[in-house]
């Protein structure tokens, strides 16, 4: 993802003498909507994996501001339940070698631990990156169908709104599968009232949420309360086009569930959440 700080979310930078650095969070939810979200919800967990590690970057000097990245790994676990939105931040000091990747975490207005989080990426140093992507988007067959698609309800997947809703209903009988789509129309402002993104490709917030809404149909519990996960990328999701969703490994327990993303029978992505449930 591409973003030009000209209102960054971070702000407040302070470098302590073993390297880690420490920040302050904004806090407008007229500036920044999805703050008006559950702390634990995918969207806001997302978010901040974004905006922490590439601002955090960006103030090191690492890359510039506007140089392309993706998000290859990530981890996160929320803090107890109660905890409020991020309004500090730490962030590691910076590793070296095949292993660099970052380690943030965030805390409440009360300095309770709220989320720590970690991933790896890479930075498009030398690659045309628009040139490429336009290439890679040529590959997928033009997708003409996108009006008639069938989003499943907005209660059963727990979002206020319909356009919130980024998932079919469960496609067969054994629920173990369902198809999103995620759209230019229904991805990003002003449609979708809390997600955004580079506009280049389905993110990683659209995903994490894709895959909630996905166990919230198959644990028929739509305020299904996300709390840790994992995501593998292997490839972009690309907007305008269905991906499929599906169970994979182990399942669904009563902990969590392992899932894996694909578009046109090309594997994307390898997801896990853990939550709180209410059962």
């Amino acid at each position: 993802m591409a973003k030009e700080l000209s209102d960054p979310f971070t702000h407040s930078h302070v470098v302590d003498a073993d390297g880690t650095l420490a920040f302050r969070c904004a806090t407008s939810i007229a500036d920044w909507p999805w703050l008006a979200l559950d702390p634990f919800d995918p969207i806001v967990v997302q978010s901040l994996n974004y905006y922490g590690p590439y601002e955090t970057a960006v103030f090191r000097g690492v890359y510039a501001a506007g140089q392309w990245t993706a998000l290859t790994q990530t981890e996160w676990r929320c803090g107890e339940r109660g905890v409020g939105h991020a309004v500090r931040g730490v962030a590691d000091a910076p590793r070296q070698g095949d292993d660099a990747g970052y380690r943030i975490r965030f805390y409440d207005e009360h300095d309770r631990l709220a989320y720590l989080m970690t991933g790896k990426g890479v930075v498009f140093r030398n690659r045309n990156f628009e040139q490429w992507r336009a290439g890679s988007k040529q590959d997928l067959a033009t997708y003409s169908d996108a009006g008639k698609f069938v989003y499943a309800p907005a209660a059963s997947v727990g979002v206020a709104t319909q356009v919130e809703s980024l998932v079919s209903d469960l496609n067969d009988e054994t629920g173990l599968s369902v198809t999103g789509l995620v759209t230019r129309d229904n991805g990003f402002p002003p449609a979708h009232p809390y997600h955004s993104g580079s506009g280049d490709h389905v993110n990683a917030s659209h995903l994490a949420d894709a895959c909630r809404q996905f166990a919230c149909l198959v644990r028929r519990e739509p305020q299904l309360l996300v709390n840790s996960g994992t995501m593998q990328f292997q490839r972009y999701v690309e907007l305008d086009h269905p991906f499929v969703l599906e169970m994979a490994g182990e399942g669904e327990s009563q902990q969590g569930m392992t899932m894996s993303i694909s578009q046109a029978g090309e594997p994307c992505a390898s997801v896990y959440l853990g939550w709180m449930s209410e059962r």
